[in-house]
This record gives C-alpha cells, structure tokens and sequence, in this order.
C-alpha cells in the first residue's frame, strides 16, 4: 500500500515542474470563458449601430477580398448580438490574421494579425503556447500533470470519513507557513473535482483524434466529413448565400453561426445554429461545392452516433457552456483558484526550502 508520504512527494515534484505552466494556464483559460464579452470591451470597433437588415454575406466577402486580394479565407463567424461586427480568419504568406467588418455597410472596423488581437494571443498561449502542435503537446502533457497532482493532492489530503471537516479547518493562529499550508490544502480538496474534470477534457481535446480512433475501434463513430473539389479553370464560384439558403432549407431556418472554407475555398462548410441537439454550441455542418452548389456531406449535432456526441460535448464541459452563466461562473472560479494554488505550491516550496538552507 503506497504511504500518504509518497503521494505529498509526487504532488510537490510534479508541482514544481508544471507550477508556472498551470499558473498562466489559469491565467489564460479564466480570461477566455469571457471571451465574447471582453472583446466588446477592449475592441469598442466591434459594437456597431444597428441600421436595418445585414447585408448579404456575399457583400462582406467581396469587400475582405478587395481589402486583402492576396490572402486564402479560411472562416467567417457571425456573432449572436445583431450590433456587433463579423469576423473574417484568413492566412496570407504563413501568416493568420483577423478582419472584423460592419455586416450592416462592409467597412472594414479592425483588422490585421492574428496577434495583434489580444484575445486572440491568449487563446493562441492557452491552446498551444504560440508553438504549434509542440505546444500542444506540451499542453497535453501539462494536463496530464493537472490530473496527477489533483489526484495525489486529494489521497494525500483525505482525513477519512469521520474526520471530514477537519480537512477543511484552516490553522489561522499559527504561523505564515502554516496558515498557507491548511488553505492550499482544504481549497484544493474542495475543487480537487473540477480540476480534475478539467484536466480530463483538457486532455481529450488536446488528443480528440486519437480519442476518436479508439473509440472508432469499439463503438460506431462518424467521421466528419472532409471533401475536396477540384480547380474549375474559368468557372465561377456561387454566392454564398445561395448556399446558405440551401442549407437552411434542407437543415432548419436557424442562425448562421459560421461558413468555413476548404479546398482553396471551393468547399464551404455552413455552420447553422443546431436544431436537434441540446448542446449549447452544438450546429448543423453542411459541406457544398462552391461550384455548382451539391452537397458533399453533412455533420448534424443530435443525429450522431453517441461517440460523436460524447466527443463533441467536450469542448462544452470545457469552456463552461453546457449550463450556461452559472457553469461559466465556476469556471472562473476554478481558473483563479487554479492560479492560486499554483502560486501557493510555489510558495510554499520556496519557504520550505529557504528554511532548510536556513537550518544549514
């Protein structure tokens, strides 16, 4: 039977290699649950005046491609408040940017890299650690690290049924030392069970196609789709609206949430609101030619196989989506809490230490 002591020495090291990882990962994960409603704040150009109906999408593309001729469009996101500007992701020469523009005149209200927007940089930190797939690994493997140390932290910490509520007393008239030992202790047994969920999804997404693979090899899974069309060499491509409407006719009258473009934009993915599912961000996928309009496959949440719909509904536990406001709430809550007790388990190692060194 492994001692407590051991699990306290494999939640410290294991602390001390990941401490400044999950620190900003805190940081940076509490900031994003807010996304939406931080950018109307810092970008002010975003908020426009509602005057009438929104202008055919068509317009809005045609007017990025005036303003930045050389660059591929990769995604277009359409925003639930009916004042606030679209987005357009493109890439041009390796580099990813972001033009946000007025849907009700196509000016053009912010653009330029990616990076530039400081959301945008957060989330690129939180995702990958502006490394790419490394990065995400590494992301993947600090999750791992979360999940060990939750669970070592709360065997290490367990005072037995009877005992329970002195596992939450706090010594405040002792030392500094101590005072800060009994608080990271009882606040990291208390949500001991939010990081480990978490850090659980965290991994899944980190490794979704994997998860997938395996999953495929017990169960029924649906691949999403991913078709290709050919380069048509003087042949026009159609208006998206026309596909959005085709899409809205076969699928449900529901909001466009986003177009993605494949395929050196022959193929357009039209992302609706789902009708369905229950699952908050869940939408019904349609992939058309941009050619000649057929459909090339579709992917609608709540008519998948349940491997789908348990894979997809990660991002939702993730972000704090599936019970709205107040799940989001705890999010907030466990990404501070998460930051503190990183920096706490710092701390305490480095006074540990100090009056070690002291003692010699």
């Amino acid at each position: 039977m492994i001692k407590k002591p051991t699990f306290l020495k494999v939640h410290r090291w294991i602390g001390l290699g990941v401490g400044l990882f999950l620190l900003v990962q805190g940081l940076t994960g509490t900031a994003l649950v807010f996304r939406d409603e931080i950018e109307r704040v810092i970008h002010p150009g975003l908020v426009v005046v509602e005057r009438g109906a929104h202008l055919p999408v068509q317009s809005l593309v045609d007017a990025f491609r005036a303003a930045h001729p050389g660059a591929e469009l990769t995604r277009a996101e359409f925003p639930d408040h009916m004042d606030q500007a679209v987005q357009l992701r493109w890439t041009m020469k390796g580099v990813r940017g972001v033009t946000a523009i007025d849907p009700f005149d196509a000016h053009i209200v912010g653009d330029g890299p990616a990076n530039s927007w400081p959301m945008e940089w957060i989330f690129n930190v939180h995702e990958n650690l502006h490394a790419g797939p490394i990065g995400q690994t590494l992301i993947g493997v600090e999750g791992f690290a979360l999940l060990f140390m939750a669970l070592t932290g709360l065997f290490y910490w367990w005072p037995g049924a009877r005992r329970l509520r002195q596992g939450f007393r706090l010594k405040l008239d002792g030392s500094t030392d101590m005072r800060w030992r009994t608080l990271h202790r009882a606040v990291g047994a208390g949500v001991a069970l939010l990081l480990i969920v978490s850090a659980t999804t965290g991994v899944m997404m980190v490794w979704k196609d994997g998860l997938r693979s395996a999953l495929a090899t017990v169960t029924k899974t649906e691949p999403r789709p991913a078709p290709k069309v050919a380069k048509r060499v003087g042949v026009a491509l159609l208006p998206l609206d026309r596909l959005i409407a085709e899409a809205r006719a076969s699928y449900g009258d529901t909001p466009l949430r986003q177009l993605r473009f494949s395929s050196g934009g022959r193929v357009v993915a039209v992302y609706l609101t789902g009708a369905r599912t229950i699952r908050p961000d869940g939408t019904s996928q349609i992939f058309y030619n941009g050619y000649d309009g057929s459909e090339l496959g579709h992917y609608v949440a709540g008519t998948l196989p349940a491997s789908n719909e348990f894979i997809d509904w990660i991002y939702t536990v993730h972000t704090g989506l599936w019970l709205g406001l107040l799940t989001r709430v705890i999010l907030v809550l466990t990404g501070l809490t998460l930051v503190g007790m990183a920096a706490s388990g710092l701390w305490l190692w480095y006074a540990r230490t100090a009056r070690r060194r002291a003692r010699t």
